[in-house]
This record gives C-alpha cells, sequence and structure tokens, in this order.
C-alpha cells in the first residue's frame, strides 16, 4: 500500500476498529496467472493480546476460482476501506486549496488455511450474529431458525477459511496536513450537508487531530463569502 508517513497507521486496535466497522473486504490473489478478486464479510478474531494482528475468517462458493489459491495456501491479500470523501477547495478557512479525497484503508496480507465442517458452522454463526449485533434490540437471526435442509444445501456450496494475519498496512488520510483553522472549517462544512456520510466524516476529521485543534488560537477574521 503506498501510504506516505503522515498518514500511515502502525496502530492495530485502529486498523481491527476499521475491519469490524467495514467487514464487507476484496479477497485477492493470483489464479493462474491473472489477479483475482471477491468480495465477501468477514469475521476478524483480535489476538489475545494487545498488538497481536489475530486472524480472519470468511467463506466462499466452491466454484468460486479463488479457491484452488485458498486450498494451495497461497498468500492472498484483504482490503477493507473506511469512511471516505471528497474535499472541496471551498470548505477551506485559507487559500489556495485543491481538491483532494479523504479516506481510510486497511490491507491485511497471509496465508490462507481451510477449514473443517464444524469450523465452518462456527463461522457461520459468528458472522452472522455480528451483523445481527449491528441491528439490535430486534430480536437476532440464528441459523437454528431455518429449516434444517436449507441451512444443508447451502453448507454443501460454500467452503470457508480463516486468514491468520501476517501483516496489516493502514492509512487514515483525515486532513493531518492541514491547520486547525481550515480543519473547523472542513468539519464545519461536512455537518451543514445532508449526506450521511458527511457527520462521519466531521467526527474523523476531528478524532485524527484533537491536539491540534484543541490547542487554543488567535481568532481569525473570517473573509467575505466564508
Amino acid at each position: 500500500m503506498y501510504a506516505p508517513p503522515l498518514y500511515r497507521s502502525e496502530d492495530v486496535a485502529q486498523q481491527h476498529d476499521l475491519i469490524e466497522a467495514n467487514p464487507f473486504g476484496l479477497i485477492t490473489a493470483v489464479v493462474d496467472g491473472r489477479i483475482h478478486g471477491t468480495h465477501i464479510p468477514f469475521v476478524l478474531d483480535r489476538g489475545p493480546e494487545p498488538g497481536d494482528r489475530g486472524r480472519l475468517r470468511a467463506h466462499l462458493a466452491k466454484t468460486n476460482p479463488l479457491v484452488s489459491a485458498l486450498a494451495k495456501g497461497d498468500e492472498v491479500m484483504v482490503a477493507f476501506l473506511g469512511p471516505h470523501s471528497y474535499i472541496c477547495p471551498d470548505d477551506y478557512a485559507t487559500e489556495p486549496h485543491f481538491p483532494t479525497w479523504n479516506y481510510s484503508a486497511v490491507h491485511v496480507y497471509g496465508r490462507p488455511r481451510m477449514l473443517d465442517d464444524d469450523a465452518q458452522r462456527v463461522q457461520l454463526d459468528d458472522l452472522i450474529a455480528a451483523e445481527e449485533a449491528r441491528r439490535l434490540p430486534k430480536r437476532p437471526w440464528t441459523l437454528d431458525r431455518a429449516p434444517s435442509e436449507l441451512v444443508e444445501q447451502f453448507r454443501a456450496a460454500i467452503v470457508a477459511f480463516e486468514l491468520p494475519i501476517a501483516h496489516m498496512d493502514g492509512i487514515f488520510k483525515y486532513g493531518q496536513n492541514k491547520t486547525a483553522e481550515d480543519l473547523d472549517a472542513q468539519i464545519a462544512a461536512f455537518r451543514s450537508h445532508p449526506a450521511d456520510h458527511s457527520a462521519r466524516m466531521a467526527d474523523l476529521l476531528h478524532t485524527h487531530n484533537t491536539a491540534k485543534l484543541d490547542t487554543p488560537t488567535t481568532p481569525r477574521t473570517e473573509r467575505p463569502g466564508r
């Protein structure tokens, strides 16, 4: 991953947080000399100790070309994309600026291992439970509520795997190179937008620049039109 030092993250917990908040990843591997990719949801198992990279678990259709790479234990990469947004020069307090894009992403690398039938069932249960937890206080749906014949039919068509995480790259580009007054202006602009993602981007701009924004600055006269 290309990540300038200012935006690069080595914080395993921060990377894990992004994966758990955005578990629909893109897994890629080389199959027969070509790069193949598939978008699938993942379960993250954090390591038992702080700083451990942990593992991912997921499943694929048996007919997916990536299954052959997984079965051989070839190295794969899984990419997770966090919140992202276009940044307009009109949303700065100063001039001049150029349009840019703020975003976060984590790339995970490792060699997969196939899971047996029992572990496959656990993977499905855990994946469903993680997503159902996002819908609380709704009564969680579980596989036990589905007809057993339907469950076995589905399970026969998939293969499950785990990916011990050998390495992770993280980038969190949220205006760290901007001044406090420009960040304040961007945060205010995002909070005024009606789009659902805008409030989240404003929160991220503040979170990633807390020390800078919490430092008192000399009040500045606003330019006309701002």
